[in-house]
């Protein structure tokens, strides 16, 4: 039996590897902003970010199959865990029970959805605030095959499609719900982004970035152009994309120190 539809989620928690955790920590506090918590990573009070080097040891000392220190990945919470572990269980979907593999975040259970993006399905600590600097907008995730992973995330979690919201003259991409779809958190695109690949998507778009391939996460900040001034003295390239693919948001993307792609945005409306 699964997941009542209704069931409610948030995204908790970003997961990055990177080969310098003191130069990628200066990056995200001095050039993007973010609030840090700890020296365990960031946090807006509800929502957070980790840096940390690959260790390979983790999964083969703990006898897990996932290994959640070797990739990036996105950490869902959700209103019953326990449920979510019977639906994965249903689906014979093989998942990792850790409790210690980020400080931060409470017993998770890691898989892979039908995709092979590694996720994380974790208990509820509370809403995100909406007076914020910052949170987690969404988490892009790139798919073979749009479909079959967004009904993994309806199947398992009792997550909810919803309509992508472009702008009137959006940029040259799809938004055919088999080539790009969301799995919303109250409007505005909030949640969950699945997207079919496109080897074209930034050349068609002028960008120096293709944020179709690979993944990533999005960051809302208070004062984009601020962060742009500081890409700029810091001599750092980036995508200013504009308002081009969500209505009410600006959007830039960039790479990190250790070359993981962010976008950063700002609600604008």
């Amino acid at each position: 039996m699964s997941v009542a539809k209704y069931q409610s989620w948030e995204i908790a928690h970003i997961g990055l590897c990177v080969n310098d955790v003191s130069e990628a920590s200066d990056y995200y506090a001095t050039i993007v902003g973010l609030i840090s918590s700890s020296v365990d990573g960031f946090s807006n009070g509800t929502q957070g970010l980790s840096l940390y080097r690959p260790n390979p040891n983790f999964a083969k000392e703990r006898g897990l199959i996932h290994n959640p220190l070797m990739t990036k990945f996105a950490a869902i919470v959700v209103d019953d865990l326990d449920a979510v572990q019977k639906n994965l269980e249903r689906r014979d979907i093989a998942y990792s029970d850790i409790d210690d593999a980020v400080p931060s975040l409470s017993r998770s259970l890691f898989c892979y959805d039908p995709s092979m993006n590694l996720v994380a399905f974790t208990t509820r600590t509370g809403a995100t605030p909406a007076n914020a600097d910052w949170n987690l907008h969404h988490v892009n995730l790139q798919a073979h095959d749009v479909r079959e992973t967004i009904a993994f995330f309806v199947d398992v979690a009792g997550m909810t499609e919803g309509k992508w919201i472009a702008p009137p003259e959006m940029g040259d991409f799809s938004i055919d719900p088999n080539e790009l779809a969301v799995l919303t958190l109250g409007g505005e695109n909030r949640g969950l982004h699945i997207i079919r690949p496109d080897a074209e998507f930034g050349y068609r778009n002028g960008f120096a970035h293709n944020p179709s391939i690979g993944g990533h996460p999005a960051f809302r900040v208070s004062d984009i152009h601020a962060v742009m001034s500081r890409l700029d003295d810091a001599g750092m390239v980036y995508s200013d994309a504009g308002t081009y693919a969500m209505t009410g948001y600006h959007q830039v993307y960039v790479f990190d120190p250790a070359y993981n792609l962010v976008e950063i945005n700002q609600r604008i409306v």
